[in-house]
């Protein structure tokens, strides 16, 4: 999200976003380097691999951890905000791996709308982008928020639909994983470490 914030990140001018992030991530990892020098207790190793891994075509906290997850167990290039033009239609994908035409999403009440029109417009525009998505041969999984209770769950479940497509996990893509503890949970966080409706 830091990515995404300082880059001023934009649909229409990626590039231009993307480039600023880089100076952003090159800016980081010096001072990554920098306090490592101070504080030898750090997981510096995790550390660097994730700021490598961070994108900053995440427009929210849950394509965050939805994009962690994903490049913790993909042998695949997985972009953010991938463009797909269908039958003259614009359409861009959260979160894609364009070699296996696989499309995650999140689906968030804030696509939704604020009022019945908006939900009458939204659904019509939904259905719309879905048919032309997958009639051009993507596939579409969808989560929200009850999916991201267990994450481990969800890393599960991700390498399950991956596994036709590899062998194994990458080590550099496990290098991005450690389940996350309860320390990182709290009643201010939208998602929690529990167990997963999906699952149970």
């Amino acid at each position: 999200m830091v990515l995404n914030r300082q880059s001023s990140f934009d649909l229409f001018s990626q590039e231009e976003c993307r480039d600023r992030a880089r100076e952003i991530r090159s800016e980081m990892l010096v001072r990554l380097t920098e306090w490592r020098e101070h504080n030898d207790n750090i997981p510096a190793r995790r550390a660097e691999a994730l700021i490598r891994a961070a994108d900053p075509g995440c427009e929210n906290p849950a394509e965050a951890a939805l994009l962690w997850v994903l490049k913790s167990v993909s042998a695949f290039e997985v972009v953010t905000q991938f463009e797909i033009i269908v039958n003259g239609r614009r359409y861009f994908a959260d979160i894609a791996i364009p070699g296996l035409m696989i499309i995650f999403e999140f689906d968030g009440i804030g696509k939704l709308g604020k009022n019945e029109a908006d939900f009458a417009r939204a659904k019509r525009e939904w259905i719309q982008r879905e048919n032309d998505l997958r009639g051009a041969g993507w596939t579409i999984y969808r989560f929200s928020w009850p999916d991201y209770e267990d994450l481990a769950q969800l890393r599960a479940w991700v390498t399950e639909l991956l596994a036709p497509y590899q062998a194994s996990i990458p080590a550099l893509a496990q290098r991005l994983w450690a389940v996350p503890t309860q320390a990182c949970d709290g009643p201010n966080r939208r998602f929690h470490v529990g167990t997963s409706r999906r699952w149970s």
